[in-house]
């Protein structure tokens, strides 16, 4: 059958064409946007998507590039963020009808990471992060800045000519001074040395006695006492300022609670729990960076959702030397306020709020999907692991506790614990920061205040650094400060018998 020149099954295929063309474009996948940045974890680049949909990676070099394809997808806007960190430039593109391509110019051959997609409620991110390219480190900054500024231009010392009045002056000073009976002071020498002088005090004063006609027509001098010399202190071992050959940096592993899907817990006024600990977070971050002998490794630098397992394992690999989850307390009575500060617990709970604390925070992967459930042999050989390290959380815990307690009331007078899942994998000393409760109206505004985040922030980086200086893991600037102290100590006391 034809229908004016055309048959049926030409029309009917046409028709079928127009179909799928007009299905394509209706369960087409849409790029939203793209966010670029960057912090102390390295660079992060989000690809928003109303949907999740398929993806292809092309990786390039001479230039170094990174290559997005998404097939079936479209952009909503041209407009394209600037680079951050290591990406220098981002482009977009078509290879074929049908298809996005997005190109990522990098600042250097920096691999990255196995892009994921995290489902959300207004859609899905595809995440790409490059590790390890952040600022320079702040460790290595300082130490540099400490280097310079203890080299010294070298001064000729200044050589004052002999004066030979001044040397007969001291021979008469001696000659009365044995007269009288008493012991008469080193002649002052001609040149001036680093070392302690000993001088006659009419000389420095810049006269001299005048001697009597008995004592210039002495027929010889006396003897010239013998010079008393002054005993240097014992030397000092200088204190280390800065990372020196062969340390390390103690790296301090800071976990906002929380993040992405999880909002954890809202205030009354709105304020979600996970953008007020990432800010404290974040401030936390910066004061660690600026002491020298620290570094900060964020396990969450953005809002994202991190698997409470997840969180130590990001802690360990960074080669943490101890983990520190930042959170905001709530509770059904506003009045609560006050920090607190927690540690891990497998044998039961301090209180019955630590026991439901730890139960509304381990039932954050419930959020997510995540199965809590364990086998006992994990259950076994994670207590096995985890007792080398409670006493020490609990003395880091205690000392961060009196930091807060300059800041503000705390809600409790010591320090609680119980079986948080956070804290579970942690293979270091571990602790649970609630900075307050978002709860309480009063607590909600101080959260979200920047002054009083830095104030929090500083707390618990004088409880940390207080702990470390007690106990300096070997091999760190506070290991090297301590046996400074310790060798001057011993200078001092002369020794042991």
């Amino acid at each position: 059958m034809r229908i004016r020149g055309i048959n049926l099954s030409q029309a009917l295929l046409a028709i079928a064409l127009i179909a799928a063309l007009c299905w394509n474009i209706v369960s087409a996948a849409e790029l939203r946007g793209i966010d670029v940045r960057s912090g102390a974890t390295g660079t992060r680049a989000e690809l928003r998507l109303d949907a999740s949909t398929q993806y292809s990676v092309i990786s390039l070099a001479n230039p170094d590039r990174l290559v997005i394809d998404l097939p079936g997808t479209r952009m909503r806007t041209s407009a394209m963020p600037a680079g951050s960190g290591t990406i220098r430039s981002v482009r977009t593109g078509q290879p074929v009808p049908g298809t996005t391509r997005i190109v990522f110019d990098l600042a250097s051959a920096v691999k990255a990471l196995p892009p994921r997609v995290e489902e959300g409620a207004d859609g899905a991110k595809l995440v790409i992060e490059w590790p390890g390219d952040g600022d320079a480190d702040p460790i290595a900054r300082v130490a540099a800045a400490s280097g310079a500024a203890t080299v010294a231009p070298t001064v000729a010392p200044v050589v004052p000519a002999p004066d030979p009045a001044a040397a007969s002056n001291d021979a008469t000073s001696r000659l009365i001074s044995s007269m009288a009976g008493t012991q008469a002071p080193a002649p002052s020498p001609a040149v001036t040395t680093p070392s302690t002088v000993l001088s006659s005090p009419a000389v420095a004063a810049g006269t001299a006695p005048d001697p009597s006609p008995e004592v210039a027509a002495a027929p010889e001098l006396p003897p010239a006492p013998a010079v008393q010399r002054a005993v240097p202190p014992p030397a000092q071992v200088p204190m280390p300022a800065a990372l020196g050959p062969g340390m390390r940096p103690l790296v301090i592993a800071i976990d906002p609670g929380h993040g992405g899907r999880d909002p954890g817990a809202i205030g009354p006024a709105g304020t979600h729990e996970k953008n007020v600990v990432l800010a404290i977070s974040r401030e936390l971050a910066r004061q660690i960076n600026a002491t020298p002998g620290m570094r900060a490794h964020l396990v969450r630098d953005n809002d994202s959702y991190i698997e409470l397992p997840q969180r130590a394992l990001r802690a360990r690999r960074a080669k943490a030397d101890m983990f520190v989850s930042i959170h905001a307390d709530a509770a059904h009575n506003r009045a609560a306020y006050g920090s607190s500060v927690y540690t891990l617990s497998t044998r039961g709970a301090s209180s019955q709020q630590a026991r439901w604390l730890a139960d509304r925070e381990n039932s954050a992967d419930l959020v997510g999907g995540v199965s809590l459930s364990r086998d006992t042999l994990s259950n076994v050989l994670l207590e096995m692991a985890q007792s080398g390290h409670m006493r020490a959380s609990q003395d880091a815990a205690t000392h961060v506790l009196s930091g807060l307690r300059n800041v503000g009331k705390t809600h409790k007078p010591s320090v609680e614990y119980a079986n948080f899942s956070v804290l579970r994998n942690a293979d270091m000393p571990a602790m649970l920061v609630e900075t307050g409760f978002i709860s309480n109206p009063e607590e909600e505004r101080r959260l979200i205040d920047p002054a009083h985040q830095r104030r929090l922030a500083s707390a618990v980086l004088d409880g940390i650094n207080t702990y470390f200086t007690a106990q300096p893991p070997p091999g760190t600037l506070y290991a090297a400060r301590a046996a400074a102290v310790a060798a001057n100590g011993s200078a001092v006391g002369g020794g042991s018998p």
